[in-house]
């Protein structure tokens, strides 16, 4: 009896020991879980570290080169106002020499000069005048980079009418005919803003004057967060295959005989523009005319 009873206990016993140790097995199959989970995370967190160093490395890398292309460009604004100042006075002291030199030769010798000879010193005043007014443009292109750019409310439709008011035709020249729509008020520098007005007007006005009427249209429409000024002429046009060339510096669509220019114009009301955060762009058909838009942004918005 006693051993039957000694029996049940080991038997208990054993039973007790083999619960507790699959108890120990299955506490040690998690721990091995949990520590290869660790690990894992262990070499996730790694990975991101890796990456994350490799992240701010790259935007060091890219600061460097911007403090780096922030100086050359510095020093390049540097240079292009030594270049500025070199084109003022360097180049236009030979010119105003010129002048003055062919103005001595008509004033003082022109009965010693033949008619011939008249004609090639009008030749070289023609293009004395020509170099002044293609500086002066140049000038004006370079400063634009570096001209701070104002804000404040323009009322368009009064800057037009006064450009209108300004412009001044020679003797016998045709005088357009205006068709100028409300214009939509806009945020902006007004002296820039109105050198764009200028540079398009006075091209619709040269590219229209062998039509037999000058007639212009300017407008505006809102869309979106911007406003879309147009400036339409019936006058030349060009060729849209060319298109790639009309804002380029010393880019012409037509030659210096038919239409006098320095090819700078455009290229200054896109520079002005683009300062604004805006766009320019036309449409047009060769002797059909041509119609040219700027966006500002809208000042409601």
């Amino acid at each position: 009896m006693n051993a039957n009873k000694e029996l049940a206990i080991q038997s208990i016993e054993k039973e007790k020991r083999a619960a507790e140790l699959i108890i120990a097995n299955k506490k040690l199959a998690s721990e091995k879980i949990l520590k290869e989970k660790r690990k894992v995370e262990k070499l996730k967190r790694a990975a991101e570290l890796i990456v994350k160093n490799r992240e701010l490395a790259y935007q060091e890398k890219r600061s460097s080169e911007l403090t780096l292309a922030n100086d050359e460009l510095k020093k390049a604004q540097e240079e292009l106002g030594s270049f500025s100042y070199s084109v003022s006075h360097d180049l236009r002291a030979p010119i105003r020499a010129i002048n003055g030199y062919t103005q001595i030769l008509i004033e003082d010798h022109a009965d010693s000069i033949d008619d011939d000879g008249k004609k090639i010193i009008q030749a070289i005043v023609n293009n004395s005048n020509k170099m002044g007014i293609l500086i002066d443009d140049l000038l004006a292109f370079s400063k634009l980079g570096r001209k701070e750019v104002s804000s404040s409310n323009i009322n368009m439709t009064s800057l037009v009418n006064g450009v209108i008011n300004d412009i001044t035709f020679e003797k016998g020249e045709n005088t357009p005919i205006f068709e100028i729509e409300e214009l939509a008020p806009a945020n902006g520098d007004s002296s820039l803003i109105k050198q764009v007005w200028i540079n398009l007007i006075s091209n619709a006005i040269k590219y229209s004057k062998y039509k037999p009427e000058i007639k212009i249209k300017i407008a505006s429409t809102l869309q979106d967060h911007k406003i879309i000024y147009s400036i339409k002429d019936w006058g030349a046009g060009f060729d849209m295959a060319y298109y790639d060339k009309l804002f380029g510096v010393f880019q012409r669509l037509h030659s210096q005989e038919e239409f006098k220019g320095t090819g700078i114009g455009l290229a200054i009301v896109q520079k002005i523009v683009s300062r604004h955060s805006g766009a320019v762009w036309a449409e047009s058909k060769l002797d059909e005319g041509a119609e040219f838009y700027f966006s500002l942004p809208n000042i409601k918005h």
